[in-house]
């Protein structure tokens, strides 16, 4: 569990780092939401499309408020694949857990 606990912790270290305000932060967690990756989704279209308009409004809210800081926009994407990975080693960690009647 050692080793989630620090992956977690590195990962907010780093999203903190990038300062979002509330709405930045708001709109990257829909982005994050949406995944049309996830198992079971039906309108897997659908999802992706809803999920490029949040990241397009993302990108022009970053522009719009950060001019000066152009690579914010890729910073922030990259961090979904540590979310990605933290999710997986989460899972994992659930399902070692026994279940009793």
């Amino acid at each position: 569990m050692g080793a989630l606990l620090d992956a977690m912790f590195d990962f907010s270290e780093k999203l903190a780092a990038l300062a979002l305000d509330a709405q930045e932060l708001a709109l990257f967690m829909a982005v994050v939401l949406l995944s049309a990756e996830r198992a079971g989704i039906a309108a897997a279209e659908a999802v992706e499309a809803l999920q490029e308009t949040l990241l397009r409004a993302l990108r022009a809210l970053l522009a719009r408020r950060r001019p000066e800081d152009a690579g914010l926009f890729a910073r922030l994407l990259l961090r979904l694949p540590d979310l990605r990975s933290l999710n997986s080693q989460h899972a994992e960690k659930l399902l070692a857990f026994p279940i009793e009647p």
